[in-house]
């Protein structure tokens, strides 16, 4: 209210300032002035015109100059942050973090100085690896092992530890370079993804590396590199040596620290006048200035002005001693009056009696203002004391808001009781988790009553008289719950203290209290999920292991395939849980991904009702259905050209589901007496048991024919879209039955950071007849071979897993894609993150899903290499030499070919 009525007083004053009539010295002045006006605009307008053009176009070519300096040197101090950046995050400096306190650590840092000593020498300067108190564990000026001092920079080493960004320095003296430096300050992080910042990386350089710059881009005029705050020189295109580090010119120093941009003139170091423009820098606050010599600057525009300036000057004289002249006599009795009013206005005591004016109307004024004083001095009296008693409230008033904004400020609830629990004070925060509009709905009411549950009173008004009886030694913390006012019981984490008068009698009890209801909520979430993780990762876990116990085979080989294949059958059946946030899965899905490659080949067809499994009947029928399909491709059915499988399925008038598999076209059903019961059957009828069912056999001479029954409780009939078919882009995993394709001559990439994954990959692609590289477990080995590759133009695909560590294996994607060579994921994702799309959108790629089978495997590569899905046959895949390379031919066909 105040500032407003300031600024319309401060506008009323200016506007009766404007409109007042004007002293008569004034209006002599005026009539004079009119009369020369015209002819100086008359005479100068043109000169004035053609100078303030000149000059406009000097001084915007030096503005244009020193921002294109300023960006220049930004963008060279970009470049530096960016690789003290790199570096700070290389895994070479985090492997030095990891064993900083270990007890070969001198070795670590040895093999870790000869790489940073040339990373710094491609930047002329030198890097230096500190502790956050300074300590220098190494610096590549000097020798491994030799003694170093503290690092100087220790401001810019807290900064960075502070914010955990790059800093950039201002100039300062080396403790080991002796002689002005710059330097990028990079935090190290803690390995494993962690905010903690344990060392500070380094980046030093001479300033001479900016002079050079600013030498090659001044083009004949002088540049520099000021420091705002202590207007010292940074870096200069000429006499750089002497500079460095000194003093700019004290008008140039204060030039840039007042502004941003502009333009300044004064002596330069060597005593010649110069006009300087100057432009701040966005990364440091540092300014670039370029200056021209002042003579060939004011040479453009200084001449015209010059004569120009020169006559007015002289009429301008000419008429105000010519007005001086005319009006002193006139003007002596209205001064006096002036100071008279001045007098009265201030308080101050009345000038002595002045003399009568010949002029009759400043007599009249006279006489009048005498009369004014004597009133005006009573006014003033009276409106002091008023004025006085009003600033005295105004600040108690100030005082009392000021208390409450602190009390209602604060993010916790605080609230104030009496001895006898009465509340005497609360914030709004507090009103808030109470549920309450106005503090008057809890002042004076008794706290325990009112807002603690019934079942919690006593024990609240223990703690209260126990922080009665502790006279101010005791700090009271604990969890009770509250009690709002529509009813609903808050969690409250509470801190209390007393105080208590002179004679140790309590006063007050003030609380401060945070709501913690929705977090506890969240911690005991969180305990949830954890446990249901670790029940579900056992469960799997124990599945696997029961079936690697109870698979049997007479060969290494068929072990391992039959294996293969039940946990790819038990990983696809998380898949479909994933999918639906473990709700349970369609049927039809079901089936489909355990058929889809007969499916695909119209060799297996299903039909029946929409039918919603429970999810724990998913991974049960699952297996059954690899089984079958198993047995089918080895001895039924799907072991000969022309055989078909059938499924159906219904419900059952009591609320169970009946599945039927049916085959067809396979070769002659051997006699009961001949048939052999293995583990697949025992699997599959202990399996219809945990889906509170049965299975039954029937050998009919056209093929098996077999009934499932699922219990009730594990099916949902409801209306739901059509199963999806078998994702397109994506290769088929069922072309694992196929003989596995042969890629003699391919050099395939491999990037996997799991080891028994990465060591089967190999295995895999050196019996298809790969050559492989690699394989890499980190983003930036992969990143590394890949660009080796290219460079020797031998690479033909990659196999890469979508995670490396933490990192996504995408970038080294883009870099292949971008040379035309195929890429293949293998990602236990049932989508690909990062908003990566199959097909040709981002280049020639396909995804198959974890675990892998040899033949979806070397059936996938295939299809990338021909960019068809056509059965195996001859190819060649040529990779496009570039210049100087040789060219590579990969030849692929079935096995045996």
């Amino acid at each position: 209210m105040r500032i407003r009525e300031g600024l319309e007083g401060a506008r009323l004053r200016l506007r009766r300032a404007v409109q007042r009539p004007r002293g008569l010295r004034m209006h002599l002045l005026v009539f004079a002035l009119a009369l020369l006006v015209p002819a100086l605009v008359g005479g100068g307008l043109t000169a004035w015109q053609l100078g303030r053009t000149y000059r406009d176009t000097a001084e915007a070519g030096l503005q244009g100059a020193a921002r294109a300096m300023a960006t220049a040197v930004d963008r060279e101090l970009d470049v530096v942050a960016t690789a003290v950046s790199t570096l700070a995050g290389s895994p070479d400096i985090r492997s030095a973090l990891l064993a900083i306190d270990q007890p070969d650590i001198n070795y670590t840092l040895a093999d870790l100085h000869a790489q940073m000593r040339a990373v710094g020498e491609a930047f002329g300067g030198w890097v230096v690896l500190v502790r956050p108190d300074g300590t220098q564990l190494f610096n590549t000026l000097l020798a491994p092992g030799t003694p170093l001092p503290r690092a100087r920079g220790f401001p810019w080493i807290s900064r960075a530890m502070e914010t955990g960004q790059v800093v950039l320095s201002d100039l300062f003296t080396g403790g080991v370079a002796q002689r002005p430096i710059l330097a990028a300050f990079a935090p190290i992080f803690s390995p494993g993804g962690g905010a903690q910042r344990e060392l500070i990386l380094i980046l030093a350089f001479d300033p001479a590396r900016l002079a050079d710059l600013l030498a090659e881009a001044s083009e004949g005029s002088v540049a520099g590199l000021i420091e705002v705050q202590h207007g010292r020189f940074v870096a200069r295109s000429a006499a750089h040596a002497a500079a460095v580090g000194n003093d700019a010119p004290a008008w140039l120093a204060k030039a840039v620290q007042g502004r941003r941009s502009g333009v300044a003139r004064g002596p330069s170091l060597d005593g010649t006048e110069v006009v300087a423009a100057y432009q701040r820098l966005k990364r440091v606050p540092w300014a670039a200035m370029v200056t021209l010599p002042a003579a060939a600057y004011d040479a453009a525009w200084g001449k015209p002005l010059i004569v120009l300036l020169l006559a007015a000057v002289a009429l301008l004289a000419a008429a105000l001693v010519l007005a001086a002249l005319l009006a002193r006599r006139l003007l002596r009795p209205v001064q006096g009056l002036a100071r008279e009013a001045q007098a009265v206005a201030a308080g101050q005591p009345t000038p002595p009696v002045l003399p009568s004016s010949p002029v009759t109307e400043f007599e009249a004024l006279r006489t009048a203002l005498g009369r004014a004083a004597e009133g005006m001095r009573a006014r003033a009296a009276a409106e002091g004391r008023a004025a006085a008693a009003e600033e005295a409230a105004a600040a108690l008033r100030t005082e009392r808001d000021r208390a409450r904004l602190y009390f209602d400020v604060a993010g916790a609830m605080l609230v104030v009781l009496d001895a006898d629990g009465t509340v005497r004070g609360i914030n709004r925060r507090g009103l808030e988790v109470l549920g309450l509009a106005s503090e008057e709905e809890a002042l004076g009411r008794n706290w325990h009553d009112t807002f603690v549950p019934e079942r919690l009173r006593q024990p609240a008004r223990d703690v209260l008289q126990a922080l009665a009886a502790s006279h101010g030694a005791w700090e009271d913390t604990h969890e009770n719950r509250l009690l709002r006012a529509d009813g609903e019981e808050r969690l409250i984490a509470w801190r209390n203290a007393v105080l208590n008068d002179a004679a140790g009698r309590l006063l007050a009890v003030v609380g401060s209290g945070e709501d913690i209801t929705d977090r506890r909520a969240v911690e005991e979430q969180q305990n949830l999920l954890m446990r249901e993780l670790d029940h579900r990762a056992k469960n799997v876990l124990a599945v696997v292991q029961s079936i690697v116990r109870l698979t049997r085979a007479e060969r290494p080989a068929d072990f391992a395939a039959a294996v293969d294949g039940r946990v790819r059958a038990l990983g696809r059946a998380h898949t479909l849980l994933a999918r639906t946030n473990w709700g349970g899965s369609d049927l039809g899905a079901v089936i489909e991904a355990e058929l889809a490659p007969y499916v695909a080949r119209r060799r297996a067809s299903f039909v029946g009702p929409a039918v919603r499994l429970a999810p724990e009947a998913v991974q049960p029928l699952s297996m059954i259905l690899h089984e079958l399909a198993t047995n089918a491709a080895k001895h039924g059915a799907l072991s000969r050209p022309g055989g078909r499988v059938g499924i159906s399925w219904s419900p059952q008038p009591e609320g169970g589901l009946r599945l039927e598999w049916m085959e067809a076209g396979g070769p002659p059903v051997p006699p009961a007496g001949a048939r052999q019961r293995g583990f697949g059957s025992r699997l599959i009828e202990a399996t219809a048991l945990q889906l509170g069912g049965h299975v039954q056999f029937d050998w009919q001479p056209s093929g098996l024919s077999c009934q499932l029954l699922i219990a009730a409780d594990r099916v949902a009939l409801q209306t739901l879209a059509s199963p999806a078919g078998v994702a397109k882009g994506e290769p088929a995993e069922g072309d694992e039955q196929r003989a596995p394709a042969r890629l003699e001559g391919c050099r395939v990439l491999v990037a996997e950071d799991e080891t028994p994954v990465a060591l089967e990959l190999e295995d895999t692609l050196r019996q298809l007849g790969c050559t492989v590289i690699g394989p890499a477990a980190t983003l930036g080995e992969a990143l590394r071979l890949a660009e080796q590759e290219i460079r020797a133009g031998g690479l033909d695909a990659a196999v890469l897993d979508v995670n490396l560590h933490g990192q996504a294996a995408f970038p080294v994607a883009d870099l292949l894609v971008r040379h035309g060579l195929p890429v293949l994921f293998a990602s236990g994702y049932h989508e690909l993150p990062g908003g990566w799309a199959m097909g040709g959108g981002q280049g020639q790629t396909a995804r198959l899903h974890k675990p892998l089978a040899r033949g979806a495997l070397a059936a996938a590569l295939q299809r990338l290499l021909t960019g068809s899905g056509d059965a195996p046959g001859a190819l060649r895949h040529e990779v496009r030499p570039s210049s100087g390379k040789r060219r590579r031919t990969c030849r692929s066909g079935p096995s045996g070919s």
